[in-house]
């Protein structure tokens, strides 16, 4: 019985550790089957590859242009122009260059004004532009156009500074070349050419990169001043009167007189017939009854 006893509790702790066993392996299933998926790396940001360059725009050069056409009326447009180019030359603060001024006076008053502005000091050029005068009396002084454009200097500044770098590298060389002993008059000779044509490409190279700075520090403006289109008054019935009347007397008057002309070389043909017939009827009254 003992035995039995025995043989049946070990064989129920068996069972219970295979239930056991069963059970924890069902648990750690799922945790083993996740573990894999938390420890996936990040998927790798997108690097362009070595090919592809990305521009900014950060350093481009620009040059700007303004065109503005001012009207303004007839009386005003001569004194305008004298005062924008007067404030131009002589008002230091503007710091504008004056490029070129034109005035036109004929049956219309036009004028022309090309000037070079920092940007700060454009708004305050057109200001001036636009104060009234008293030549402007009830007048309208506005502008009627305006138009902004932009080019992009960056290759053109890199163009110069390169042909200046070239220009000045090739006057040095000459330079040093110049200064080493032993040379030929003919060598020598053929240096100094040559030096001086180097010498003419830096001094073109250098005005053409002041040039450069220049457009590309100021703002160009473009004035056009014009007067003001001033509709005539409405002509009243009684002027029309008159002025119709009048033409069509002179033309009456033509049509007259070119009648009379027309009618001069026979009025003697008239004469002479009409003459012809007084003298029949005369002589045929006069002529005695026979009985």
């Amino acid at each position: 019985m003992r035995r039995t006893a025995l043989v049946c509790c070990v064989a129920l702790v068996l069972a219970a550790c295979g239930r056991s066993n069963d059970r924890e392996t069902t648990i750690s299933l799922p945790l083993r089957s996740a573990a894999p998926m938390n420890m996936v790396a990040p998927a790798p940001a997108f690097v362009p590859p070595p090919d592809i360059t990305v521009s900014t725009n950060a350093n481009a050069l620009f040059s700007l242009q303004h065109d503005l056409t001012v009207t303004m009326p007839h009386n005003s447009v001569a004194v305008r122009f004298q005062a924008a180019r007067d404030a131009c030359l002589k008002d230091k603060s503007l710091q504008c260059t004056l490029t070129s001024a034109s005035l036109t006076m004929s049956t219309t008053v036009e004028a022309e004004l090309q000037v070079a502005l920092p940007h700060d000091k454009v708004g305050t050029f057109e200001k001036r532009l636009l104060t009234r005068l008293p030549q402007d009396g009830n007048g309208r002084v506005e502008i009627t156009s305006s138009n902004i454009s932009t080019e992009n200097q960056t290759q053109s500044a890199a163009d110069i500074d390169r042909e200046l770098a070239q220009a000045t590298a090739y006057r040095d060389s000459l330079e040093a070349l110049a200064k080493r002993s032993g040379l030929t008059v003919d060598e020598v000779i053929k240096i100094h050419s040559e030096l001086e044509q180097a010498q003419t490409a830096v001094d073109n190279a250098e005005a053409a990169k002041r040039a450069s700075a220049t457009n590309i520090g100021l703002e160009r403006m473009n004035i056009s001043l014009q007067e003001a289109f001033v509709p005539p008054p409405a002509p009243s019935p009684f002027a029309d009167f008159w002025r119709n009347a009048t033409a069509v007397l002179a033309a009456s008057t033509a049509d007259m007189l070119l009648s009379v002309i027309g009618v001069l070389p026979w009025l003697p043909v008239v004469f002479v017939g009409l003459w012809l017939v007084v003298r029949i009827l005369r002589h045929r009254r006069a002529k005695p009854k026979v009985e």
